[in-house]
């Protein structure tokens, strides 16, 4: 009995809420709207401030000695290839890699760097593996 009288009064509360609708402005009232997500700011319009450092080149951008530099720095700060002897001759087609490492994986890593700085120029190889395992 008492889910039965339960059920009637939420139904009969459900009801009455539903035919109360939204809430109806008074007369000479604005009906409530949403305020705008972004203001209208025209007078001062907000711009993004430039960039304070300019991109780095492109390697089909920068000069032959810069990426010869890049490629040598690269080979000389790499742990992987400690023991290695490695060169990069840079011209404006090509990077030659030459010297000698001492393992496989030491000649794919000096690979990989000198593809990385290529651009559009060929990397030809002709590094010496020491040891081949």
């Amino acid at each position: 009995m008492k889910h039965t009288l339960c059920a009637i009064v939420l139904l009969a509360s459900t009801v009455a809420l539903a035919q109360m609708g939204p809430a109806q402005p008074q007369p000479g009232q604005q009906p409530p709207s949403t305020p705008p997500t972004f203001p209208n700011d025209k007078e001062n319009p907000r711009t993004m401030p430039p960039d304070q450092k300019a991109p780095a080149p492109t390697p089909e951008e920068a000069s032959s000695e810069q990426i010869e530099q890049q490629i040598t720095q690269q080979f000389a700060a790499d742990p992987k290839l400690e023991g290695a002897n490695l060169r990069a001759q840079v011209d404006e087609a090509a990077i030659v890699l030459s010297g000698t490492v001492n393992t496989a994986e030491q000649h794919d890593l000096a690979m990989q760097i000198a593809r990385s700085h290529a651009g559009d120029r060929n990397v030809m190889d002709k590094i010496k593996i020491k040891q081949q395992t």
